[in-house]
């Protein structure tokens, strides 16, 4: 029943979960291009946005030119008077915070007006009268910039810091889900107890994933445990009433007629036919197979009673009082499997059945449900549960009693199957030692 793969086939699944291209590196990369392409993408955006704004810079320009062609006729006008010249070119420098450097036609330095060094685009001014060059104005804006260069200097990097962070996104993403592609791997080649374990990683959406992935795979490992201790327990349990079946059939060919003989072979036979009908009744509620009707549930549990061949009057009927309520939509036959192993319970090891009881619960008391729901009981006359097992007595493959069980009783699916069965019909079970002597074990269903 094991799903462990061989030791060489770990091998090869382990480096096959090392192989690059596998899952996350593949989706980092992908993701990584993306991002970039989305980057230069914004870029390429940005440039025809400025590509659309290029009229008005045009206009700007021909302002430009304007204001310039307009100082160039005024340098002109006080070219030849020295002082003039001098202080218009202060008052150009002194407004637009700039440096003027005037130079005759021969390009040798007149004066200079404002910062000396300039780091700032440069514009050089003819000065001309009557069409004669009289020399030239050299004009730096102290402190600006090229606009261009600026613009593409910006887009670069912001090119670069989204490319970075693309990178360290796709890493951030892909990890955990690396982790997780590794672990399910695991968990399908056989390895029930991988867990993911994410770390730092371990928080939001991804975090509720790794815990669905655990959760999952640990009940997949209950299960699995489950089915390999019911294997187990039904293959040893079943050993013993066939080989007894054996040696009374041997007996029976050498012509003995013996009806002690065919007491145990029928015995032997019931004892098979209680495995298989609690093995149907599992599996029934493994695939939740219920078929639901409206049942008497007096009736019901009074065939029980004598199928077992005991006393009717043991019922106490409670719902006789309200006939509108005693019929439950029920699956009869999980019902009665439910019923029988109470009342097995009880007689293997409760020295006997002492009294059954079928009540409407109303959800209120000590021990009640909730209200709306019928509730069978199952009390023996023993000396009750040993205390420090009365909180696991309805887990598949405990044991109720101190002594060791005869028959396909030991699976410990008896108690097991009826907290399941109350549970598909929307109820519970429970168990109790009663003050006085013995205890009482029952379930619930919704009506």
């Amino acid at each position: 029943m094991s799903f462990r793969p061989a030791p060489g086939l770990r091998g090869a699944h382990a480096r096959r979960l090392r192989t690059p291209g596998l899952g996350g590196p593949r989706l980092q990369r992908q993701l990584f291009l993306w991002l970039g392409l989305t980057s230069l993408a914004t870029v390429v955006a940005a440039g025809l946005a400025l590509h659309t704004l290029e009229p008005a810079a045009s206009a700007w320009s021909q302002r430009l030119r304007q204001v310039s062609s307009f100082a160039a006729d005024q340098f002109a006008e006080r070219w030849s008077d020295p002082a003039a010249r001098h202080a218009f070119a202060e008052q150009v420098s002194e407004a637009f915070d700039a440096g003027l450097s005037l130079r005759d036609a021969q390009g040798s330095e007149l004066e200079r007006v404002g910062s000396v060094s300039c780091r700032g685009p440069r514009q050089e001014l003819q000065v001309t009268r009557e069409g004669r060059a009289l020399g030239s104005v050299r004009v730096c804006v102290e402190g600006a910039r090229n606009f261009g260069r600026a613009l593409l200097s910006v887009l670069g990097s912001a090119v670069l810091v989204l490319w970075v962070s693309a990178a360290l996104v796709a890493r951030r993403l892909v990890r955990p889900l690396s982790l997780l592609i590794a672990t399910t791997r695991e968990i399908g080649s056989g390895n029930l107890s991988a867990r993911v374990r994410l770390g730092r990683y371990q928080r939001g959406e991804l975090g509720l994933l790794a815990e669905s992935v655990n959760d999952m795979a640990q009940r997949i490992e209950r299960q699995m445990r489950d089915q390999r201790e019911l294997l187990a327990a039904v293959s040893h349990e079943v050993r013993s009433p066939l080989a007894r079946l054996r040696i009374a059939s041997e007996i029976l060919r050498n012509g003995a007629s013996n009806p002690q003989v065919l007491d145990a072979v029928e015995r032997e036979v019931s004892e098979l036919d209680v495995l298989v009908g609690k093995l149907l009744a599992s599996s029934r509620l493994d695939f939740e197979t219920l078929s639901k009707q409206p049942v008497v549930a007096a009736e019901l549990f009074t065939e029980v009673l004598e199928r077992r061949k005991l006393d009717a009057k043991l019922l106490q009927d409670q719902t006789l009082n309200q006939p509108e309520r005693r019929v439950a939509s029920v699956d009869a036959t999980l019902i009665a499997r439910a019923l029988d192993n109470l009342l097995d319970n009880a007689e293997r090891h409760g020295g006997g059945v002492a009294r059954c009881v079928l009540r409407l619960e109303s959800g209120s008391g000590a021990a009640a449900v909730q209200a709306g729901a019928m509730v069978f009981e199952v009390c023996d006359a023993g000396p009750g549960f040993d205390p420090r097992a009365l909180p696991r007595v309805f887990e598949a493959f405990q044991r109720s009693g101190d002594r060791e069980r005869i028959g396909p009783a030991s699976l410990g699916l008896g108690l097991s199957l009826v907290q399941r069965i109350a549970r598909a019909h929307g109820g519970r079970a429970w168990a109790e030692n009663l003050p006085e002597r013995g205890a009482r074990v029952a379930f619930s269903v919704a009506i």
